[in-house]
C-alpha cells in the first residue's frame, strides 16, 4: 500500500508543475478557476500516515480556490471535533486506517454535518468498498494516484453538478467487506523507513 501513496505524491508534485507552466489548465485540460473570484472550499482530512497527510495538505493548500483547514489522523478524531463544531465544506476520508475503518465513519459524519460532502480517498479501489460508502452518503471516491489537479477538481464540484452526478449514483446493496489491518513487524518498518526516505527527498526537490 506505500508504494501507491509515493505515486501520488509524486503525481501531485508533477502536476503541481504542470499547473505552474501551464496556468490555464490546458496541461490537463482542465481550467481550475479564477483564485480571485472562486469561492474557496474548505477541506478537512482524514489519514493515519502523519507524514503523508501533513504532505496532501500542503499540496491542496497550493491549489486555486482550496483551504485545507484541519486534518485528523483518524475518523474518531474527526468524529470529536464535528459533534462540537460546524463541519466544512467536504471531508477527504481515508479508508483503511489501523483499527479503524473511514466506511464505518461515513454515516456518523452524515448525520452530524449533512452538508458535508465526504469523499474517499485510498490506495486501493475497491468496487465493494466504492458501492458501500456512496450507499452510506459518500459523494464521491477517489484513488490517492490520481494526479492533484483531478482530485481538487474533484473537491470544487457541488453536489448538484452535472460532471459530478454520475459519481453520485447510489447502488441499490452496499456489501461490507471486512478492513484488512496493516502490516506489522520488519515488514511495516521497512516501509515506514521507505516512506520517511522518499517524504525527504521529495522535500529536498521544492526548496
Amino acid at each position: 500500500m506505500a508504494n501507491a501513496g509515493f505515486d501520488s505524491v509524486l503525481n501531485a508534485i508533477e502536476n503541481s508543475r504542470l499547473s505552474a507552466a501551464f496556468p490555464h489548465g490546458a496541461a490537463a485540460g482542465i481550467s481550475p478557476g479564477n483564485p480571485a473570484t472562486a469561492p474557496r472550499v474548505k477541506v478537512w482530512l482524514v489519514d493515519d500516515n502523519d507524514q503523508l497527510r501533513t504532505l496532501v495538505a500542503e499540496l491542496l493548500g497550493r491549489q486555486s480556490g482550496i483551504e485545507c483547514a484541519r486534518h485528523f489522523s483518524s475518523p474518531d478524531a474527526l468524529l470529536s471535533e464535528l459533534a462540537s463544531k460546524p463541519g466544512p465544506d467536504v471531508i477527504l476520508l481515508d479508508v483503511q486506517m489501523g483499527d479503524r475503518n473511514g466506511l464505518d465513519a461515513v454515516r456518523p459524519i452524515k448525520s452530524l454535518t449533512r452538508s458535508t460532502r465526504v469523499l474517499m480517498f485510498t490506495t486501493c479501489f475497491n468496487p465493494e468498498w466504492r458501492e458501500r460508502a456512496l450507499s452510506d452518503g459518500a459523494s464521491d471516491y477517489l484513488l490517492k494516484s490520481s494526479p492533484l489537479d483531478q482530485v481538487a477538481e474533484r473537491i470544487r464540484y457541488r453536489a448538484n453538478d452535472p460532471a459530478f452526478n454520475h459519481c453520485s449514483r447510489r447502488p441499490k446493496h452496499s456489501p461490507k467487506k471486512s478492513m484488512p489491518r496493516h502490516q506489522s513487524g520488519p515488514a511495516a518498518e521497512a516501509s515506514r523507513r521507505l516512506l520517511i526516505r522518499t517524504l525527504n527527498k521529495l522535500r529536498s526537490l521544492w526548496n
